[in-house]
């Protein structure tokens, strides 16, 4: 059965509306293709559902998918669908029997236009008063030159709208029931068919998160994604500190015409209320947690911390911790959370009741808000912090002298560790609860007899990112990770290795003295993360920039240990972090990208091993290439992909010679000496970040394949980024600013000087394309950028690098930096 053809067509409803108002409401008021299920989940909220059931399938871009939504609110009558598709008008707000049953959110009658960016057609399909009605809102009929369109409005049987639903809603999706016994009186759902390819960018961890914390979630309103539960965000760090709006107000009592006061609710309980001269009715609370609430897989999903405002139960700031203001202090601020309910704010809403118009109402607010946190929390939260320290600092001017170097730091970590005041530590492994009385009584012990806290040290390959080492203290393992770029790089230097075990044990009893000494624990891991990052600068201080690289590679082809080195280089160049390793039936090395997490808290990078393969001779053949081996290389070091490089491959060119079809049997990227070189020269004018260079070990393994994808990436058309502005940007900024500029101000400041829109995203990639050209002259450390050189010395040297580029490659690198700002 047709959605447009079932049923009985009753009459026509006449849509007002233009292809530029479309165009300007959905994509640009709703550019977020999440937007589309918070409209029609308030629009659902608004029709008193008690229950709203949210489907969205794993795969959107195969074809036929859909998306719906459920819910058993009122329903709509022909009339009402009529109104419903009035486009700037709604009567939501008309009289006060509406907002005394709940308050409605909707007010502009524009939210359903949101749906536009997802689908090409919107089916409503209702039941009220035991009718069922349906109409489809075909986008592809609204025309530059329309005024207005014509909906069919079309009645359907019961019988008829369970067929019609049977293909798109199974049994076990819903909560409740829309046909036969105990179906719900009446219900509607909007379903969207025919979907952009907007849709495909729904991240479902984010979609989730944010309908946990941006819709109104109460008891009275159940909401299902998928047919689970969706229940409010929580937080599982423990309080320190919680202070309510109005109740001991003492910020409140000090501003001049604010008033404080309380009322008893229906259930007996006492609320509490701040009114000020031109807003009234403010309640909420504001929470210090022991810990920060932004870091973890979680924090890249949504924010925990910072202010949430919500006008009549739902959420307006879901992207925005400060409400625009300047920051507040990152220690206290971290930590906080700061939940606002300001209903009378409804009539300073924007259009898309994602932010607040600037009005006095809005700046009281904003004003008690940075005076409370400032006078109460963050007092709070320093006065805590002294009082710990000076703990600390009285148990360990009391510790023996003798015992201070490494017994003593080490008893006092465990005993900390259990007490709770020490949870994350970066070179001791954490300890289980289980093993809590034995270990206190071990290390108590070592106090009175000659054992050490280190009895074995261990080598192993860990992840390149994971620490120098972990000192396990139940077992007294310390075992060092051959995978850091420290160890990786001096760990063949010298057969001794007294003097590297020595300094990375130093490094370990250093984090144990750090919190002896009372640091707090995030001061001392950012100690530690900056000495590991220190160190880590200096194994790969030696790195080169893209030309050098190419050139040295092209020198070591017929040189075996030369070679490895040469690729090591290269990989390293292009962005990834290399571990080499070598030896018999071991690969040459490790590379691993690190691009983050996705929207579900997985990591997004990938990781390959690499061999080399020299030879006196122009061409290896398939035999020689041992491909066999380098898959069981890749398995033993748990990589997603492997790579070969040679300097060419016997049928190469041919793709059903022997060493194609073993490659593609066995998934092995072959890559000859001249196209890496090549694809080496191509990442900053073709703008090759790590997550566009997966693609080539994805999907191409032969010799040609590899070959071809390298030469469709040459003829690609790219943006010519504003290199030059960027290093001035940042040059700037670390000179005018006291502290160190990061990604996203840089990015903000970019776009104010050219009146452009890049994202954050664009600017991260393009500075780590500048490392790699320049290495030494601009550095990302996280979110934090600099330069090591004015921005004239810096764009001297980018233009020195390229006169270094093999000529047949310059004109691609001339063309990106001849449109930003001259050397």
């Amino acid at each position: 059965m047709n959605l447009d053809t079932a049923g009985t067509k009753i009459d026509d409803i006449e849509v007002t509306i233009s292809h530029r108002i479309i165009e300007l409401f959905s994509a640009g008021l709703y550019s977020s293709p999440n937007k589309a299920f918070e409209e029609l989940i308030c629009n659902s909220y608004d029709a008193f559902a008690s229950k709203v059931a949210v489907y969205v399938p794993s795969d959107l871009t195969v074809e036929g998918a859909y998306i719906w939504v459920c819910d058993n609110g009122e329903g709509l009558t022909p009339s009402e669908l009529k109104a419903l598709w009035k486009i700037g008008e709604s009567s939501k707000r008309n009289n006060n029997e509406r907002d005394n049953r709940r308050l409605q959110i909707g007010q502009f009658g524009i939210g359903k236009l949101a749906t536009y960016i997802l689908a090409r057609k919107l089916t409503y399909i209702s039941k009220k008063e035991n009718k069922y009605i349906l109409a489809t809102m075909d986008y592809n009929l609204i025309k530059e030159d329309n005024k207005s369109l014509f909906i069919a409005e079309r009645q359907v049987s019961e019988e008829e709208a369970k067929t019609l639903l049977s293909y798109y809603i199974q049994n076990d999706m819903l909560s409740f029931s829309l046909f036969d016994k105990g179906a719900e009186e009446s219900w509607t759902v909007s379903l969207m068919t025919e979907l952009k390819p907007k849709a495909g960018e729904i991240k479902i961890g984010r979609l989730k998160w944010i309908l946990s914390t941006a819709l109104p979630l109460n008891p009275g309103f159940q909401l299902e994604f998928n047919g689970a539960l969706i229940e409010s965000s929580k937080i599982k760090v423990p309080i320190m500190k919680k202070w309510i709006i109005g109740k001991d107000d003492l910020t409140a009592e000090k501003i001049t015409g604010v008033e404080c006061r309380e009322e008893t609710d229906k259930y007996g309980n006492q609320i509490y209320f701040v009114d000020m001269p031109n807003l009234s009715g403010i309640n909420g609370e504001f929470v210090l947690y022991e810990d920060s609430l932004v870091e973890g897989k979680s924090s890249e999903l949504g924010r925990s911390h910072g202010i949430f405002l919500s006008i009549r139960e739902r959420l307006i700031n879901l992207d925005d911790p400060l409400l625009g203001m300047e920051a507040f202090s990152h220690g206290a601020f971290n930590r906080t959370r700061i939940i606002i309910n300001a209903d009378e704010l409804d009539n300073n809403l924007t259009s898309t009741r994602e932010a607040v118009k600037d009005s006095q109402p809005f700046t009281q607010l904003k004003e008690y808000i940075k005076k409370k946190f400032n006078n109460e929390v963050k007092k709070y939260y320093f006065d805590q912090q002294i009082q710990i320290e000076q703990k600390r600092s009285i148990s360990s001017r009391m510790a023996q002298t003798s015992y201070l170097t490494s017994k003593k730091p080490i008893y006092d970590f465990v005993q900390n560790y259990y007490s709770s005041q020490i949870v994350n530590p970066i070179l001791i492994e954490k300890l289980d609860e289980e093993d809590k009385d034995e270990l206190l009584n071990l290390y108590e012990k070592d106090l009175e007899t000659g054992e050490q806290v280190i009895e074995n040290i261990a080598w192993d390959f860990n992840t390149i990112d994971a620490p120098l080492a972990k000192l396990n203290l139940k077992n007294r393992t310390l075992v060092i990770n051959k995978a850091h770029p420290y160890v990786a790089n001096y760990i063949d230097a010298n057969s001794n290795m007294i003097p590297l075990e020595s300094m990375i044990i130093t490094e370990v009893l250093t984090e144990a003295h750090l919190y002896e000494i009372g640091l707090d624990e995030d001061i001392v891991n950012g100690i530690i993360r900056r000495r590991d990052r220190t160190l880590r600068q200096l194994a790969l201080s030696d790195r080169q920039g893209i030309p050098a690289v190419a050139m040295f590679l092209k020198d070591s082809l017929d040189n075996p240990s030369g070679l490895e080195d040469a690729i090591e280089r290269v990989l390293t160049a292009i962005g990834f972090e290399v571990t080499p390793i070598g030896g018999n039936n071991e690969p040459d090395g490790k590379a691993e990208a690190f691009l983050g997490y996705d929207d579900n808290g997985n990591p997004r990078g990938y990781s390959l091993t690499y061999d080399a393969k020299s030879t006196s001779k122009k061409s290896i053949a398939a035999g020689t290439a041992h491909l066999s081996g380098l898959k069981r290389h890749q398995e033993k070091y748990h990589a997603d992909y492997c790579m070969e490089v040679a300097i060419d491959y016997q049928g190469s060119k041919d793709d059903e010679s022997a060493i194609s079809n073993e490659s593609k049997r066995e998934h092995v990227t072959m890559i000859t000496a001249k196209d890496l070189i090549k694809l080496l020269l191509m990442v900053t004018p073709k703008q090759l970040g790590l997550d566009k260079i997966r693609d080539l070990f994805e999907n191409c393994f032969s010799p040609n394949e590899v070959h071809q994808w390298i030469d469709n990436v040459e003829k690609m058309d790219v943006e010519t980024p504003p290199y030059y502005e960027l290093v001035d940007v940042i040059y700037q900024l670390q000179k005018t600013d006291t502290e160190a500029p990061v990604t996203e101000v840089v990015r903000r400041e970019l776009n104010r000087k050219l009146g452009t829109k890049y994202s954050t995203k664009n600017v991260t990639e393009w500075l780590n394309l500048l490392v790699n050209l320049v290495p030494g002259c601009v550095s990302v450390d996280g979110k934090y950028v600099g330069v090591q050189a004015s921005a004239t010395i810096i764009k001297l040297r980018i233009h020195k690098a390229i006169s270094e580029i093999p000529l047949d490659m310059q004109p691609m690198y001339n063309e990106i930096f001849s449109q930003s700002e001259g050397v």
